[in-house]
Parts: C-alpha cells; sequence; structure tokens
C-alpha cells in the first residue's frame, strides 16, 4: 500500500456529505466495512492475510508493521511473519465480489468495479471530465442546508472543512429535523432493521428553539441516514482505539530511542574524551558504608579512551586493604577492539586531581608515570587488566568527608591520562 501507518485520515476522505436529501449510495460504500478495512491503513485489505491472534491485515502493510516493531499494532502480541501470518483467502474472495458503481455514473459511466479497482478506473474514466461554468462568483450551500444550516462556500474544500468541524452542530440540526417527524405513524411503514432501533434510542431529539417548523424529511432517507451515522460512528470509534494503540506503541519506540540516543551520547563522549575524563560519584555515603561493610566491593569508573582509538582506561576507588581508614586509587588498562594497532608497554602520564567543592585552592592533585617493566601496562588480557597503578593509601576518608571534598554526596576526581 505505501502509506505511512501512523498518519491521520482526513476526516472527510471516503465520507460523502450527509444531507437530510437522498444519500449516494455508491459515495457511502467507498468507506469499507470494518471487516474489510485493514486497522493501519485504513482502506479496503489487499491481499488480506489474518493473524494468529485474529487480526486482519493488508500483507504488505503488516510485513512493513512487523519489520519495524514485531508485534500486533492491535494488541500488542508479538507476532513472526513465518509462523504467524497466513492468507486470508475468503475474505479476500469476499472484497472481490463487491461490486462498486463509478461515482461517474449519474454522467453516463455504467461500469461497476471491484472496490480495489474502482480507483484506477476513475482516474481513466471517459466521464471523469471537470466540469465548466459560465456563471461566476457560485457559491456551494452546506449539505445540512435542508435542515436549517445557512453556510455557503466558494470551493468543495470549503465545505469539506466545515463538515469536519462543525459536526456537533449538523447533528444539533438533525436532531432537531427528526424531533418533527411522527415517529409512531411512520415506523409501522418502515423496516427498521436492529442496527437502526439501537441509533434511535441514542439520541432524544429537543425541540427547535424558535418553535419554528424545520422541513421534515421523508422516513426512507431519514432511516437511512441514522444508519449510516450509526455505523460511521462505530467505525470511528474503533479507528481511536487503533490510533491509540499507534501512539502508544511509538511512544514506547521514541523512548527506546531517547535512551539508546542517551547511551550512544554518553559512549561518544567517553571515546572522545581525549584522556580527560571526570568521574563523579554519586551516593557517596551509601558507596562508602558498603565497601567498609565488605572490603572485596570496589567502585569502577566506566571507560574512557586517550583518543578515538586509542588505550582503553577505567579507575578503581576502594577501601585500602593495608589501611582501612584510607581510600586506594588506581588506574586500569581495558581491553580495546584496536589493541594490535597500539603499541606496549602503555607510556604516559598518569594525573590525578580529587576537587575540593567548598575551597578549589585545596583540591588534591597527584602525577605518576607509567613503568614499562609492570604488568599494569602490559596488554589486557581480559576485559579489564588484573593490576591497576595508583596509590593503595590516597586519602582519608574522614578528610575527604569532613573537608569539603564531598559535596551534595558527590565526590569529583578528574583524571587526565597522555602518551608520552
Amino acid at each position: 500500500m505505501g502509506e505511512n501507518p501512523t498518519r491521520t485520515k482526513n476526516a472527510s476522505e471516503g465520507i460523502a456529505p450527509m444531507g437530510i436529501t437522498a444519500i449516494n449510495e455508491c459515495a457511502l460504500s467507498n468507506q469499507p466495512e470494518s471487516r474489510y478495512e485493514c486497522p493501519v491503513c485504513l482502506n479496503w485489505l489487499r491481499d488480506p492475510v489474518i493473524t494468529t491472534c485474529g487480526h486482519k491485515f493488508c500483507k504488505s502493510c503488516i510485513t512493513s508493521w512487523l519489520q519495524n516493531s514485531g508485534h500486533c499494532p492491535i494488541d500488542n502480541i508479538n507476532l513472526s511473519m513465518k509462523v504467524d501470518i497466513f492468507p486470508d483467502n475468503y475474505t479476500k474472495r469476499e472484497i472481490q465480489e463487491q461490486r462498486m458503481s463509478c461515482p461517474f455514473a449519474d454522467k453516463g459511466c455504467t461500469l461497476k468495479v471491484t472496490p480495489l479497482d474502482l480507483d484506477a478506473h476513475i482516474a481513466s474514466c471517459e466521464f471523469n471530465q471537470p466540469q465548466t461554468s459560465t456563471q461566476k462568483d457560485i457559491r456551494v450551500p452546506c449539505s445540512f442546508q435542508a435542515v436549517g444550516c445557512k453556510e455557503t462556500f466558494e470551493s468543495q474544500e470549503e465545505m469539506n472543512a466545515h463538515l469536519h468541524n462543525d459536526i456537533q452542530s449538523h447533528m444539533s440540526y438533525l436532531m432537531n429535523a427528526y424531533s418533527e417527524i411522527k415517529i409512531e405513524n411512520d415506523i409501522s411503514n418502515v423496516n427498521i432493521d436492529a442496527k437502526e432501533q439501537e441509533a434511535m434510542t441514542l439520541w432524544d431529539p429537543e425541540k427547535g428553539r424558535d418553535g419554528a417548523h424545520k422541513p421534515a424529511p421523508t422516513n426512507s432517507n431519514t432511516g437511512t441516514l441514522i444508519r449510516a451515522l450509526y455505523e460511521r460512528v462505530v467505525v470511528l470509534e474503533q479507528r481511536n482505539r487503533e490510533q491509540d494503540i499507534v501512539i502508544a506503541n511509538i511512544s514506547k519506540q521514541l523512548s527506546a530511542f531517547a535512551v539508546a540516543k542517551m547511551k550512544q551520547n554518553h559512549d561518544m563522549l567517553l571515546r572522545y574524551c581525549m584522556g580527560n575524563y571526570v568521574w563523579r560519584i554519586d551516593n557517596f555515603k551509601t558507596r562508602v558504608d558498603l565497601m567498609l561493610k565488605a572490603n572485596y566491593k570496589m567502585l569502577y569508573s566506566p571507560g574512557f579512551y586517550t583518543s578515538p582509538n586509542g588505550y582503553r582506561f577505567c579507575v578503581r576507588l576502594n577501601i585500602s586493604p593495608q589501611r582501612p581508614s584510607c581510600f586506594a586509587l588506581h588506574a586500569h588498562l581495558m581491553r580495546t577492539e584496536y589493541a594490535d594497532c597500539l603499541e606496549w608497554p602503555f607510556n604516559g602520564r598518569i594525573s590525578f586531581a580529587m576537587l575540593n567543592q567548598l575551597d578549589p585552592d585545596r583540591t588534591q592533585r597527584d602525577t605518576m608515570m607509567s613503568n614499562s617493566s609492570l604488568v599494569a601496562f602490559r596488554k589486557p588480557t581480559a576485559e579489564i587488566s588484573v593490576r591497576g597503578f595508583g596509590y593503595t593509601e590516597y586519602a582519608v576518608v574522614a578528610d575527604v568527608f569532613n573537608d569539603g571534598f564531598v559535596k551534595d554526596d558527590t565526590l569529583i576526581i578528574r583524571v587526565h591520562i597522555k602518551c608520552v
């Protein structure tokens, strides 16, 4: 079908303007019944298929949908094109047996075609010729003129917009007109089906406010109109539910996309920080308490790069095993996809700065040079090198809390690693 399943269908599309005058049966039938309508593109089913959860779709529509989401657009059940989608030949035959008159039948076209062929026929119909008129400034009256609407329009597009926006006032006109019909005398002369009976119970028409007598429509037209209006309400309610499902699915996809985008941005910052990384450790008091209770617990920073294709490091903070009143702080090499292109062992300078957030002049700064003889600077054989390089007694725990290094329960350590 090639249509966007998330687009909003124009309210005037496929709907004939419905006034009190005789309703064009062909125009109404251009809109498919709900059982023949694809919930994705909202048009006649083309190559209909049915899912294991019992819903019908155009084959192309559900194929495109499942490629993007993987679940049914109606009830969110996971579906697979290979095992959960089956051709619906019965519905296909029913649609092919439908015959619709050409919209230009009043101009002389006698051809009747299937719903799926109607658009192609209209485009090539010899009676599809624009009408010419020598009259100027002709305004088109509203389709509800017979029941009281006085609006006129210069073009059909303006009238379609009016019909779409003023549904409530038109329904009021219809109810006022309907209230003047002698229902008791007419029902005996008309066969009213179940939907018409139900439609009549939905409305309690009011008397005209000005007391003026409106033109009373014929009973046959009124019955047909009520049925058309009721069926249209049912279809619109179904579409509204389906659109709610589509919107909910799009919201979930957007949320997932936003999370993925944030992760991608974070990964880009780590790769392009050029060895300058600021490690913000939040909930610091709780983390320290956990490390004091269990000395094997450690905090690791995310892995960051000295260059986009360079060395990758992380920083470890933990309670010192030799002196539990102190922190230990070490840098660890990490495995990277470019390890085979780098020179080993690593040769460079590593700088730590624990920021004093109350007095920047008291920030603790330490710098150390790599040692090629140590295992810590050799090519890592695991995701994180087992050996780190740094200080086993970097700072006293109590001093870190009491001297302004922790603010809003957050400790900030700035790391700079430069190859030489």
